[in-house]
Protein backbone atom coordinates (compact mmCIF):
# COMPACT_ATOMS: atom_id res chain seq x y z
CA UNK A 1 0.00 0.00 0.00
CA UNK A 2 1.59 3.06 -0.72
CA UNK A 3 1.14 6.29 1.78
CA UNK A 4 1.99 9.56 2.22
CA UNK A 5 2.15 10.86 6.31
CA UNK A 6 1.67 14.18 7.55
CA UNK A 7 2.84 14.37 10.51
CA UNK A 8 3.22 17.58 13.55
CA UNK A 9 6.23 15.91 15.17
CA UNK A 10 7.96 18.22 17.93
CA UNK A 11 5.30 18.26 21.14
CA UNK A 12 4.28 15.01 21.12
CA UNK A 13 6.59 11.28 20.87
CA UNK A 14 3.42 9.83 19.46
CA UNK A 15 4.68 11.02 16.30
CA UNK A 16 7.96 8.92 16.26
CA UNK A 17 5.77 5.94 17.40
CA UNK A 18 3.91 6.61 14.15
CA UNK A 19 6.75 6.96 11.62
CA UNK A 20 8.29 3.32 13.32
CA UNK A 21 5.30 1.47 11.97
CA UNK A 22 5.32 3.23 7.99
CA UNK A 23 9.03 2.52 8.37
CA UNK A 24 8.99 -1.51 9.56
CA UNK A 25 6.08 -1.95 7.64
CA UNK A 26 7.66 -0.54 4.25
CA UNK A 27 10.73 -2.41 5.09
CA UNK A 28 8.02 -5.64 5.40
CA UNK A 29 7.08 -4.55 2.21
CA UNK A 30 3.86 -4.08 3.76
CA UNK A 31 4.41 -0.11 3.09
CA UNK A 32 5.38 1.67 0.47
CA UNK A 33 6.46 4.92 2.42
CA UNK A 34 6.60 7.42 -0.55
CA UNK A 35 6.66 10.52 1.58
CA UNK A 36 6.75 12.68 4.99
CA UNK A 37 5.21 16.02 5.10
CA UNK A 38 6.09 17.87 8.47
CA UNK A 39 2.99 20.91 9.24
CA UNK A 40 4.69 21.98 12.12
CA UNK A 41 6.98 24.56 11.44
CA UNK A 42 10.33 23.95 13.52
CA UNK A 43 13.25 23.36 11.55
CA UNK A 44 13.74 20.39 14.12
CA UNK A 45 10.65 18.40 12.68
CA UNK A 46 11.95 17.65 9.39
CA UNK A 47 15.29 17.02 10.67
CA UNK A 48 14.14 14.27 12.78
CA UNK A 49 11.85 12.48 10.55
CA UNK A 50 15.31 12.15 8.53
CA UNK A 51 17.12 10.84 11.06
CA UNK A 52 13.99 8.20 11.86
CA UNK A 53 13.70 7.43 8.38
CA UNK A 54 17.37 6.78 7.71
CA UNK A 55 17.70 4.47 10.97
CA UNK A 56 14.91 2.24 9.57
CA UNK A 57 17.22 2.54 6.24
CA UNK A 58 14.92 4.72 4.20
CA UNK A 59 16.73 7.40 3.89
CA UNK A 60 15.68 8.11 0.49
CA UNK A 61 12.34 8.88 1.62
CA UNK A 62 11.23 12.69 0.83
CA UNK A 63 10.19 14.74 3.61
CA UNK A 64 8.49 18.40 3.44
CA UNK A 65 8.59 21.12 5.65
CA UNK A 66 6.14 24.12 6.20
CA UNK A 67 7.26 27.40 5.58
CA UNK A 68 8.06 29.64 7.29
CA UNK A 69 10.90 27.31 9.10
CA UNK A 70 11.33 28.66 12.78
CA UNK A 71 13.83 27.66 15.67
CA UNK A 72 11.18 26.65 17.94
CA UNK A 73 11.90 23.62 20.22
CA UNK A 74 9.24 22.15 22.74
CA UNK A 75 8.58 23.68 26.13
CA UNK A 76 5.49 21.67 28.13
CA UNK A 77 3.70 24.56 29.69
CA UNK A 78 1.20 22.17 30.38
CA UNK A 79 2.11 19.91 33.03
CA UNK A 80 5.88 20.89 33.51
CA UNK A 81 6.69 17.17 32.57
CA UNK A 82 7.29 16.20 28.82
CA UNK A 83 10.77 17.12 27.26
CA UNK A 84 12.30 18.02 24.05
CA UNK A 85 13.17 15.37 21.96
CA UNK A 86 12.61 16.50 17.96
CA UNK A 87 15.90 18.39 18.15
CA UNK A 88 17.94 15.74 20.36
CA UNK A 89 17.17 13.08 17.71
CA UNK A 90 17.63 15.42 14.74
CA UNK A 91 21.59 15.73 15.90
CA UNK A 92 22.58 12.52 17.66
CA UNK A 93 21.25 10.08 14.64
CA UNK A 94 22.67 10.55 11.18
CA UNK A 95 20.27 11.65 8.24
CA UNK A 96 20.13 12.19 4.80
CA UNK A 97 18.76 16.04 5.18
CA UNK A 98 21.03 18.76 5.63
CA UNK A 99 18.83 21.31 6.30
CA UNK A 100 15.05 21.68 6.61
CA UNK A 101 14.84 24.65 4.19
CA UNK A 102 16.50 22.19 1.30
CA UNK A 103 12.81 20.56 1.02
CA UNK A 104 9.96 20.52 -0.97
CA UNK A 105 7.11 22.49 0.39
CA UNK A 106 4.18 19.87 1.58
CA UNK A 107 2.55 21.24 -1.76
CA UNK A 108 4.92 20.74 -4.21
CA UNK A 109 5.74 17.08 -2.31
CA UNK A 110 2.39 16.14 -2.65
CA UNK A 111 1.65 16.75 -6.30
CA UNK A 112 4.69 15.33 -7.06
CA UNK A 113 4.06 12.47 -5.49
CA UNK A 114 0.09 12.33 -6.41
CA UNK A 115 0.87 13.49 -9.99
CA UNK A 116 3.40 9.95 -10.53
CA UNK A 117 1.06 7.70 -8.51
CA UNK A 118 -1.74 5.55 -9.79
CA UNK A 119 -5.07 5.71 -10.06
CA UNK A 120 -6.98 5.48 -6.12
CA UNK A 121 -3.34 4.38 -5.21
CA UNK A 122 -1.96 6.54 -2.30
CA UNK A 123 -3.10 6.16 1.35
CA UNK A 124 -2.61 9.84 2.83
CA UNK A 125 -1.61 9.61 6.42
CA UNK A 126 -2.37 12.60 8.81
CA UNK A 127 -1.53 12.94 12.42
CA UNK A 128 -1.16 16.33 13.27
CA UNK A 129 -2.43 19.81 11.87
CA UNK A 130 -4.42 19.48 8.68
CA UNK A 131 -3.01 22.65 7.39
CA UNK A 132 -1.21 21.24 4.52
CA UNK A 133 -4.06 19.25 3.26
CA UNK A 134 -6.13 21.96 3.17
CA UNK A 135 -2.90 23.86 0.90
CA UNK A 136 -3.02 21.16 -1.17
CA UNK A 137 -6.90 20.81 -2.11
CA UNK A 138 -6.70 24.59 -2.90
CA UNK A 139 -3.61 24.30 -5.07
CA UNK A 140 -3.94 25.06 -8.75
CA UNK A 141 -2.70 23.64 -11.76
CA UNK A 142 1.34 24.00 -12.08
CA UNK A 143 4.16 23.08 -13.74
CA UNK A 144 3.84 19.51 -11.98
CA UNK A 145 0.47 18.99 -13.14
CA UNK A 146 -1.82 19.95 -14.97
CA UNK A 147 -4.53 19.00 -12.17
CA UNK A 148 -5.25 21.10 -9.63
CA UNK A 149 -4.82 19.64 -6.08
CA UNK A 150 -8.91 18.40 -5.80
CA UNK A 151 -8.33 16.54 -8.95
CA UNK A 152 -5.47 15.21 -8.08
CA UNK A 153 -6.90 13.90 -4.76
CA UNK A 154 -10.03 12.46 -6.49
CA UNK A 155 -8.11 11.19 -9.30
CA UNK A 156 -4.94 9.46 -7.10
CA UNK A 157 -6.12 9.16 -3.62
CA UNK A 158 -7.46 5.59 -2.49
CA UNK A 159 -8.05 6.87 1.37
CA UNK A 160 -7.21 9.92 3.97
CA UNK A 161 -7.00 8.51 7.49
CA UNK A 162 -7.21 11.24 10.26
CA UNK A 163 -6.29 11.22 13.77
CA UNK A 164 -8.56 13.92 15.26
CA UNK A 165 -11.69 14.91 16.39
CA UNK A 166 -13.71 13.04 19.62
CA UNK A 167 -16.59 10.86 18.49
CA UNK A 168 -19.59 11.09 18.44
CA UNK A 169 -18.50 14.73 19.52
CA UNK A 170 -16.06 17.25 20.95
CA UNK A 171 -12.78 19.42 20.87
CA UNK A 172 -9.71 17.64 19.91
CA UNK A 173 -6.01 19.49 19.65
CA UNK A 174 -5.64 18.62 16.16
CA UNK A 175 -8.57 19.76 14.89
CA UNK A 176 -8.52 22.92 16.93
CA UNK A 177 -5.38 23.67 18.65
CA UNK A 178 -3.85 25.46 15.92
CA UNK A 179 -5.05 25.93 12.59
CA UNK A 180 -9.36 25.42 12.64
CA UNK A 181 -9.88 27.01 9.90
CA UNK A 182 -7.87 24.32 8.01
CA UNK A 183 -9.46 21.68 9.76
CA UNK A 184 -13.36 22.93 8.85
CA UNK A 185 -11.68 23.49 4.60
CA UNK A 186 -10.95 19.90 4.70
CA UNK A 187 -14.18 18.50 6.24
CA UNK A 188 -16.19 20.95 3.87
CA UNK A 189 -14.41 20.31 0.75
CA UNK A 190 -13.22 16.55 0.82
CA UNK A 191 -14.32 15.13 -2.39
CA UNK A 192 -17.20 12.83 -1.64
CA UNK A 193 -16.27 10.04 -3.77
CA UNK A 194 -13.09 9.05 -1.30
CA UNK A 195 -12.76 7.53 1.57
CA UNK A 196 -12.33 9.18 5.00
CA UNK A 197 -11.64 7.79 8.12
CA UNK A 198 -10.83 9.35 11.32
CA UNK A 199 -9.45 7.83 14.39
CA UNK A 200 -10.51 9.81 17.26
CA UNK A 201 -8.93 10.97 20.54
CA UNK A 202 -11.16 8.87 22.51
CA UNK A 203 -9.37 5.54 20.74
CA UNK A 204 -5.88 6.33 21.27
CA UNK A 205 -5.71 7.85 24.70
CA UNK A 206 -7.02 4.30 26.13
CA UNK A 207 -4.45 2.11 24.51
CA UNK A 208 -1.05 2.89 25.88
CA UNK A 209 1.95 1.61 24.62
CA UNK A 210 5.89 1.51 24.63
CA UNK A 211 5.96 -0.68 27.93
CA UNK A 212 8.88 -2.36 26.65
CA UNK A 213 11.26 0.12 24.89
CA UNK A 214 13.79 -0.24 27.52
CA UNK A 215 14.17 -3.82 27.44
CA UNK A 216 13.45 -4.84 24.18
CA UNK A 217 14.61 -2.19 21.87
CA UNK A 218 18.16 -1.58 19.76
CA UNK A 219 20.61 0.25 21.95
CA UNK A 220 20.71 2.96 19.36
CA UNK A 221 16.95 3.24 18.80
CA UNK A 222 15.73 6.58 18.10
CA UNK A 223 12.45 5.53 19.13
CA UNK A 224 13.37 4.40 22.41
CA UNK A 225 15.30 8.05 23.22
CA UNK A 226 13.07 9.88 21.71
CA UNK A 227 10.18 8.43 24.28
CA UNK A 228 12.30 8.91 27.31
CA UNK A 229 13.48 12.04 26.70
CA UNK A 230 9.67 13.25 26.41
CA UNK A 231 8.20 11.03 29.14
CA UNK A 232 11.08 11.59 31.38
CA UNK A 233 11.22 10.06 35.07
CA UNK A 234 13.05 7.17 32.85
CA UNK A 235 9.44 6.64 31.56
CA UNK A 236 8.23 5.60 27.72
CA UNK A 237 4.59 4.29 28.23
CA UNK A 238 2.10 6.88 26.23
CA UNK A 239 -0.75 7.08 24.94
CA UNK A 240 -1.20 6.02 20.85
CA UNK A 241 -3.37 8.46 19.05
CA UNK A 242 -0.68 8.71 15.99
CA UNK A 243 0.50 4.76 16.29
CA UNK A 244 -3.14 3.79 16.11
CA UNK A 245 -3.59 5.81 13.08
CA UNK A 246 -1.01 4.67 10.77
CA UNK A 247 -1.85 1.18 11.84
CA UNK A 248 -4.68 1.33 10.57
CA UNK A 249 -3.97 3.85 7.62
CA UNK A 250 -1.28 1.29 6.65
CA UNK A 251 -3.28 -2.41 7.22
CA UNK A 252 -6.80 -1.00 6.86
CA UNK A 253 -9.14 -3.67 7.40
CA UNK A 254 -8.49 -6.39 5.82
CA UNK A 255 -4.13 -6.17 5.65
CA UNK A 256 -3.52 -7.85 9.25
CA UNK A 257 -4.13 -11.11 7.75
CA UNK A 258 -0.48 -10.57 6.30
CA UNK A 259 0.80 -10.44 10.24
CA UNK A 260 -1.17 -13.51 11.12
CA UNK A 261 -3.45 -11.48 12.72
CA UNK A 262 -7.37 -10.81 12.16
CA UNK A 263 -8.46 -6.61 12.39
CA UNK A 264 -8.69 -4.92 16.01
CA UNK A 265 -10.44 -2.24 14.45
CA UNK A 266 -14.22 -1.60 13.15
CA UNK A 267 -16.36 0.58 12.06
CA UNK A 268 -18.37 2.77 14.43
CA UNK A 269 -20.99 3.95 11.82
CA UNK A 270 -22.80 2.82 8.69
CA UNK A 271 -22.99 6.32 7.40
CA UNK A 272 -23.34 9.94 7.94
CA UNK A 273 -20.45 12.47 7.40
CA UNK A 274 -18.12 14.83 10.12
CA UNK A 275 -18.80 18.41 10.63
CA UNK A 276 -17.16 20.98 12.46
CA UNK A 277 -19.61 22.52 14.64
CA UNK A 278 -18.07 25.97 16.00
CA UNK A 279 -14.63 28.17 15.20
CA UNK A 280 -12.78 26.73 17.99
CA UNK A 281 -12.69 23.51 16.12
CA UNK A 282 -14.90 20.66 18.06
CA UNK A 283 -16.61 18.35 15.97
CA UNK A 284 -19.95 16.09 15.96
CA UNK A 285 -21.07 13.44 13.96
CA UNK A 286 -23.50 13.76 11.74
CA UNK A 287 -26.05 11.21 10.99
CA UNK A 288 -26.89 11.05 7.23
CA UNK A 289 -27.33 7.99 5.57
CA UNK A 290 -26.58 9.14 1.87
CA UNK A 291 -23.38 10.35 3.14
CA UNK A 292 -21.17 6.51 2.63
CA UNK A 293 -17.69 7.53 2.29
CA UNK A 294 -16.58 8.69 5.66
CA UNK A 295 -15.92 6.71 8.95
CA UNK A 296 -14.99 6.64 12.62
CA UNK A 297 -12.93 3.90 14.49
CA UNK A 298 -13.85 1.87 17.41
CA UNK A 299 -12.32 -1.46 18.28
CA UNK A 300 -13.49 -4.74 16.78
CA UNK A 301 -15.59 -6.83 19.19
CA UNK A 302 -13.71 -8.30 21.59
CA UNK A 303 -10.35 -6.18 21.31
CA UNK A 304 -8.99 -4.72 24.43
CA UNK A 305 -6.07 -1.86 24.61
CA UNK A 306 -3.89 -4.08 25.91
CA UNK A 307 -4.41 -6.32 22.64
CA UNK A 308 -4.05 -3.28 20.37
CA UNK A 309 -0.92 -1.93 22.47
CA UNK A 310 1.52 -5.49 21.95
CA UNK A 311 0.62 -4.93 18.15
CA UNK A 312 2.48 -1.21 18.19
CA UNK A 313 4.88 -2.55 20.88
CA UNK A 314 6.37 -4.73 18.45
CA UNK A 315 7.16 -2.13 16.17
CA UNK A 316 8.41 0.26 18.39
CA UNK A 317 11.21 -2.15 19.20
CA UNK A 318 11.75 -3.43 16.23
CA UNK A 319 15.34 -3.53 14.90
CA UNK A 320 16.40 -2.70 11.58
CA UNK A 321 18.86 -4.71 10.93
CA UNK A 322 16.68 -7.80 11.61
CA UNK A 323 14.90 -8.69 8.74
CA UNK A 324 11.27 -10.45 9.74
Amino acid sequence: QAIFVDTDILTDVDDVGALAIANVLHNCGLADLQGVAVNTHSRYGALAVSAINTYFGNSDVPVAAIRPLTEDTFFDRMTYRCGEYASRVAYNWPRALNESFSTPTPVELYRSVLASGGNNSLNMISVGFLTNIADLLRSPADGISSLTGLELINAKVKELIVMGGRYPSGWEYNFGGVDPASTRYVLEHWPVDVPLTFSGWELGVAICSGQNLRTHSPPNSPVFAAYEWYIGRCQTVWESWDPVTVLYGILGMDGFEQLGLTSPFAYANEGGYNAIVDDKGANAWVNDQTVTNQHWLKLAYGVNNWTVAEILNRFLTYDPKQQE
